[in-house]
């Protein structure tokens, strides 16, 4: 069984566009020969995933899947030829150099993972995103995106993992992303937002790591924070606005990172704290704290750094 043709030819297209010029054509792109799988390292890789039987009407052919492109030197646009690839899940383009921003055409896509991490894509936040709907995992991370979120941002509910760090997004974080209630992972570090911390992050009860660090919003962490049960790591640092109490942390006992890093903390450090026994990290520098360091600290004999 050999890739349908019309996805070869797409296929020669999009290499084209973004100038990925190393893919041998001379074998079929899911036999795994030639260089259509290459795993040189961890950070650099280049593999295309079939599937044979995905398609019940037609068992002669197999369906591109899986494209995964990371550190490829690829300095090209992204192409809208991704869209036509009916049955593609995965795409992960990190760490090149693409350039533009986002197709039009991808709305129509049926995405789970989407990667652009460290490339140099421009412009608004890419709203034909926000009709993928099956998207589980986005990332957009450390490129020069600018501008708002878009409150459809909302629709993507089937979110597990969103990563908008080292950007230039603006403005107040949109109310409907409290809709992802799904989110596990979030990371919003770098950028230029404006405004508090809202209160609706409580809504993420199933997130396990949150990253703040020098997002522009200002503090205090609002009280819903104390909801986030789930939490292992809650990183956040550079926060704007008025000095304020410590956070009501006391719910969160599975932490093992809490760095609160010029947050305009004042006041005393809580008891509590001892009682988080599953701390490596603790990061309280550069606040505005007083009076003695609680005895209760004793007990995090886990903690290698405090």
């Amino acid at each position: 069984m050999k890739l349908h043709g019309d996805e070869v030819a797409l296929l020669k297209e999009i290499g084209k566009k973004m100038k990925k010029r190393d893919w041998d054509f001379t074998n079929d792109p899911c036999s795994g020969k030639g260089n259509w799988i290459v795993n040189s390292n961890l950070l650099q890789k280049s593999t295309l995933t079939c599937d044979c039987f995905i398609d019940p009407h037609n068992s002669s052919t197999c369906h591109v899947i899986s494209i995964v492109l990371t550190s490829q030197n690829l300095t090209g646009i992204i192409p809208p030829e991704f869209s036509q690839l009916r049955y593609l899940k995965t795409l992960i383009l990190r760490r090149n150099c693409l350039v533009g921003s986002i197709p039009k055409e991808w709305g129509s896509m049926h995405l789970e993972k989407l990667s652009f991490l460290g490339n140099r894509l421009t412009g608004p936040f890419p709203k034909v995103l926000t009709s993928i709907t099956s998207l589980r995992i986005l990332e957009l991370e450390g490129n020069q995106f600018s501008g708002p979120i878009p409150p459809e941002i909302g629709n993507l509910v089937n979110l597990e993992e969103l990563s908008l760090s080292s950007n230039s997004f603006s403005g107040p974080l949109p109310e409907q992303l409290g809709l992802l209630k799904n989110l596990h992972f979030m990371r919003i570090s770098d950028n230029d937002f404006t405004g508090r911390i809202p209160e609706f992050i409580g809504n993420w009860t199933m997130l396990y790591h949150l990253e703040m660090f020098g997002s522009g919003l200002d503090g205090p962490l609002p009280s819903s924070t104390s909801a986030l049960t789930s939490l292992f790591k809650l990183q956040i640092s550079d926060l704007g606005g008025k000095s304020s109490p410590f956070p009501p942390l006391q719910n969160l006992k599975s932490l093992t990172v809490l760095e609160l890093r010029r947050c305009n903390i004042n006041g005393r450090i809580p008891k509590y704290i001892g009682d988080m026994t599953r701390l490596k990290t603790l990061d309280l520098s550069f606040n505005l704290l007083t009076n003695n360091i609680p005895s209760s600290l004793a007990n995090l004999k886990l903690a290698d750094y405090m």
